[in-house]
């Protein structure tokens, strides 16, 4: 097989709307001609988009008769003759130019498909467009809302020997007019036992809520201003409520809120 008539053969090819013995000489063709192969392969990415780009329909009761008809037409063709015989110039010609329709028909419908999904993606690209930009207006709104401000940050320390090696810090935000407690390092802890957190203020204790602790890492957040505080701490509680108005249980880490280090959050 030339590539002139692997051309001619491409379109119904790419549909498998040939014989076997045109599937075979076309196959060994393309397996020598990276020309050829690189047109089926551009025609075979068309075709196997095609249920993607074409609405699903069902075809009318018609419609199989007639293919039926067609078929039976064709079958009642005589074939070519072959071996000794010579074919007359006609009948090749006629043969040629059959070939030729089909391949420029298997085109068409392939060039129909191909605009048809063409203007279906546009459609949705469109549409994704549309939506992109609604959501980059959204997360502007956001992120002008969210800007960077200065918080107030300030250190604990562990205080017994068991949490010698325990640290955390106390971040107030005033913009968002929040407080959050973070402390590492904790041991862990026993049956119904509790980290609770505290402000102090002249020997007043008040209660800022139990930490909640999770991979290692034990925090609670509360609203309002540390401003009229002077010390943090944590204590340990047997729990499961923690201790209402002072620690009952041992104070396992504290820090002055004086001196605060300035951080960008």
């Amino acid at each position: 097989m030339t590539c002139e008539e692997f051309e001619e053969l491409s379109g119904a090819f790419a549909l498998d709307a040939v014989t076997p013995e045109e599937r075979q000489a076309a196959r060994e063709h393309l397996a020598g001609c990276v020309k050829c192969a690189h047109l089926y392969e551009e025609l075979r990415s068309v075709v196997d988009l095609l249920p993607l780009s074409v609405t699903q329909v069902n075809p009318p009761p018609e419609a199989k008769d007639r293919l039926l008809a067609t078929i039976r037409g064709e079958q009642d063709v005589p074939p070519l003759e072959r071996g000794g015989q010579v074919r007359s110039a006609r009948a090749i010609g006629a043969r040629r130019w059959s070939r030729r329709l089909a391949g420029i028909a298997a085109a068409a419908v392939l060039m129909l498909a191909l605009l048809g999904g063409m203007t279906a993606w546009n459609i949705s690209l469109q549409h994704t467009v549309a939506s992109l930009q609604q959501q980059n207006g959204a997360l502007a709104q956001e992120v002008n809302g969210l800007r960077p401000e200065v918080a107030e940050s300030y250190i604990l320390t562990g205080r017994t020997p068991s949490t010698q090696n325990a640290s955390g810090k106390l971040i107030y935000l005033p913009k968002q007019h929040l407080t959050i407690l973070i402390m590492q390092g904790l041991p862990k802890l026993q049956a119904q036992q509790v980290y609770q957190g505290w402000l102090i203020q002249n020997g007043r204790t008040v209660n800022i809520g139990l930490l909640s602790v999770q991979n290692g890492i034990a925090s609670v957040d509360f609203p309002g201003d540390i401003s009229s505080y002077s010390a943090a701490a944590v204590s340990l509680e047997r729990g499961p409520n923690g201790s209402k108005n002072a620690p009952a249980g041992p104070v396992v880490a504290s820090g002055q809120l004086s001196h605060p280090v300035l951080v960008m959050v």
